[in-house]
């Protein structure tokens, strides 16, 4: 049996600098609190716990004088007003592409457009996003999400860095006949469109695809939508383990990718586990 690793898998710029940077804080202060989960991979996240970064669900939660780290996901503007208050130190660890979709959504919303912001709505990019328009910005899953909106004379449209070109092509396009002036700033990641073509190509040429990443991880899921999209049966896992051998009967070729949170040794650790599951099937 085959397995095929797409070319774009595995952690992102944007968690590969937020990981230093923990790798770095904890190191220099012992103690340091995440503001939610540093990225979305359980595993990862224990790990750093170990190291002695700690997560605390919001700014009031950290003690006073503490030093808090932003997660890659970024924080409202509240958080950096609260901190300096309670002697709270700020390591900002978002990612550079999605404060570039923070300000260009305040842009939007201080030139008195109506913001949209294509995203999922219980996702800490996406919300993180609508308090940096002023609180007032809507979160859009997709273009259905518009039926029951009463939409202003100008709109404005950013969207969560791990979407899908095709989801904003297909609200723009819903969008331009009901907006008299419509305003679109393509915030999709160019790392994140990258490793969907790449889990895209690969999804086309094998018999059943794996992606490897985090349940909660917004662009691991949609790698799993992508390649279930093409036909090819795909499984969605966060370990080796859950492997399950009924899967790779008759499987001459499989695919695996990772989500922008998954380490390189989690899905090299999948392809080892295939390998040996797949082993008596191909002695027989």
């Amino acid at each position: 049996m085959e397995v095929i690793i797409a070319e774009q898998a595995g952690f992102c710029f944007g968690v590969r600098r937020a990981l230093q940077l923990a790798e770095e804080a904890t190191a220099e202060y012992g103690k340091v609190y995440s503001l939610g989960p540093l990225i979305h991979n359980h595993q990862v996240v224990a790990s750093l716990a170990e190291a002695g970064l700690e997560v605390a669900d919001e700014i009031v939660a950290v003690p006073e004088a503490a030093v808090a780290m932003i997660r890659a996901h970024g924080a409202g503007p509240e958080v950096y007003q609260q901190a300096p208050a309670r002697g709270i130190q700020i390591i900002d660890a978002t990612c550079p592409f999605v404060a570039r979709v923070q300000r260009e959504a305040a842009a939007f919303a201080e030139q008195g457009y109506q913001v949209l912001v294509l995203g999922e709505p219980d996702h800490p990019e996406a919300r993180a996003i609508v308090a940096h328009a002023g609180g007032q910005a809507v979160i859009v899953q997709d273009c259905q999400d518009l039926a029951d909106l009463q939409l202003g004379d100008k709109v404005a449209v950013v969207c969560q860095t791990t979407q899908h070109l095709a989801n904003l092509q297909d609200l723009v396009a819903a969008l331009v006949p009901r907006a008299g002036e419509l305003r679109v700033a393509n915030t999709i990641c160019e790392a994140t469109t990258k490793r969907q073509h790449a889990s895209l190509t690969v999804a086309h040429q094998v018999d059943l695809m794996i992606v490897v990443g985090g349940y909660h991880s917004a662009n691991t899921r949609r790698l799993a939508q992508i390649c279930r999209a093409t036909g090819t049966p795909t499984y969605h896992i966060e370990t080796a383990e859950e492997i399950e051998s009924e899967w790779l009967k008759e499987v001459e070729q499989v695919g695996v990718t990772g989500g922008a949170s998954t380490p390189q040794q989690a899905i090299e650790a999948v392809a080892v586990r295939l390998r040996e599951i797949a082993a008596p099937y191909q002695e027989d």
